[in-house]
């Protein structure tokens, strides 16, 4: 907290204490203050309640997005028939989910490299313009869960999201963003299939980006699943899937967002500056 200083040269004028009108003022005790007096007395402007409860009714509001259903974009897989139907998704619907099941077998002396599977999802998710320039926040939570069952000498599972964002979807893709290639998270990384085996894992992302008004921001979603394979047999029940939901825990296919003027933002940062009375 910062006390406001006086400079010495308005000291003596404070000293100046108007005695006379002080002794003239209306006494309420004895019903001499006049309607008038008091009208005048309450006259102190408005309370600060009305801008902060506007304030903290900005930090608890977040406005859903709903996510299109996620499209299928790329599959790796083994040479062979047994390669097509191993690693194989249910079709996918707008709840932000992708699930997946597999069941694999491989003889034990197979000569040769690991089997390997790879798939992806994708999802793009376009916000309403914004109406003045700021800034756009956001937040949403990655999650996975696996469900497995196996006996082999390699089996590993591993799930994860990329995700971009631009500010105006008419001027950049966020699929082109730097470091898009690289996923935010990997929520289950080299899960081993065993018996009865069961793994969840999730994670909360928030950021944001400076938006002009007009823009219309643009969010896109990439979901991986790789099974890596050798010498036995795995399933992968279902259950097992990856999701984008809200920040809290619960149903799943949204993200969240809100902009912030940049009116609001100049005063946010002013509320911590030091006062001085000149």
């Amino acid at each position: 907290m910062t006390i406001a200083t006086v400079p010495a040269r308005d000291l003596s004028r404070l000293a100046e204490l108007p005695v006379d009108l002080i002794d003239e003022l209306p006494n309420a005790a004895d019903g001499t203050e006049t309607a008038t007096a008091a009208s005048a007395r309450n006259g102190l402007g408005d309370s600060f309640d009305r801008v902060q409860a506007g304030i903290q009714g900005w930090l608890r509001h977040w406005e859903p997005q709903r996510l299109p259903a996620f499209t299928a974009v790329r599959n790796v897989m083994p040479d062979g028939d047994r390669g097509r139907s191993a690693l194989q998704a249910a079709p996918t619907r707008d709840d932000g989910a992708v699930r997946v099941t597999a069941s694999v077998y491989d003889p034990p002396n197979r000569d040769g490299e690991p089997l390997n599977w790879s798939r992806n999802w994708a999802s793009l998710a376009v916000l309403p313009p914004a109406r003045e320039s700021g800034r756009l926040y956001y937040r949403f939570r990655v999650a996975s869960r696996l469900v497995l069952d196996g006996q082999a000498s390699l089996s590993l599972v591993s799930t994860s999201v990329n995700f971009g964002i631009v500010a105006d979807a008419a001027k950049a893709s966020p699929f082109h963003t730097p470091g898009f290639a690289t996923p935010i998270a990997r929520p289950l990384v080299g899960v081993q299939c065993r018996a009865d085996a069961e793994a969840e894992a999730s994670q909360v992302f928030e950021g944001s980006i400076a938006v002009r008004q007009g823009d219309t921001p643009a969010m896109a979603f990439v979901i991986g699943t790789d099974l890596l394979f050798e010498d036995g047999w795995v399933r992968v029940h279902e259950g097992s899937s990856t999701w984008i939901g809200p920040s809290e825990p619960g149903a799943s296919g949204t993200i969240e967002f809100r902009y912030a003027p940049a009116a609001m933002l100049r005063l946010l940062g002013r509320l911590d500056e030091p006062h001085r009375v000149d």
